[in-house]
């Protein structure tokens, strides 16, 4: 106890930041700036390019997203056991038309499931809008999907703009995007 008593009472008399060995408090500093640096290089770049792929569609063609440059993409990762996803894909159908006319095409990807299963589902439904199959999840994985459903918003230059994970997609968002677009556009001249 007399021990501390004289430290402290020692720093008292030197004041703030007396006492200590010299080198802690450029320790310190050193730690602080690696750990910036570190947090820093991890941050994800802003609108970081969209990973390139080619997946079979369930109509039987082949979509490579590069092939789209110059559209705006909605990438919507989508499974039939999940019910959120399977309120959005009415909405994507139904906006998919309308927005293909604007510029915006709408890509589904069924994660991990067999074309048959898939391929009832959108019969039964009469979807029109285009599903592709990522059966081993690659494509999903390129993208750090980590849930379902999960949107991603890919400018015309292949930049990704948006991601919507794990949540439900309205038809208002999807009206939205266009004007979104634009004031992308308007704020980068």
């Amino acid at each position: 106890m007399d021990r501390m008593r004289q430290i402290s009472s020692r720093r008292n008399r030197e004041g703030p930041g007396k006492g200590r060995k010299p080198g802690a408090s450029v320790r310190l500093l050193l730690w602080a700036a690696c750990l910036g640096a570190l947090v820093a290089a991890a941050a994800p770049p802003p609108d970081p390019p969209a990973p390139d792929f080619e997946l079979g569609a369930l109509d039987g063609a082949t979509v490579r997203l590069s092939e789209l440059r110059g559209k705006t993409v909605v990438l919507h990762f989508w499974a039939t056991w999940c019910p959120h996803c399977l309120s959005e894909m009415p909405v994507l159908d139904e906006a998919a038309s309308d927005l293909q006319t604007r510029g915006v095409e709408i890509l589904t990807v069924n994660l991990g499931e067999p074309r048959k299963k898939v391929d009832r589902y959108v019969r039964e439904h009469a979807l029109r809008v285009k599903v592709l199959l990522d059966g081993r999840g690659k494509v999903a994985e390129a993208y750090r999907v980590v849930g379902l459903p999960a949107t991603i918003l890919i400018d015309p230059a292949g930049r990704i703009i948006r991601q919507i994970e794990m949540g439900s997609l309205t038809k208002s968002e999807l009206e939205k995007l266009p004007s979104l677009l634009e004031a992308r556009k308007s704020g980068a001249k």
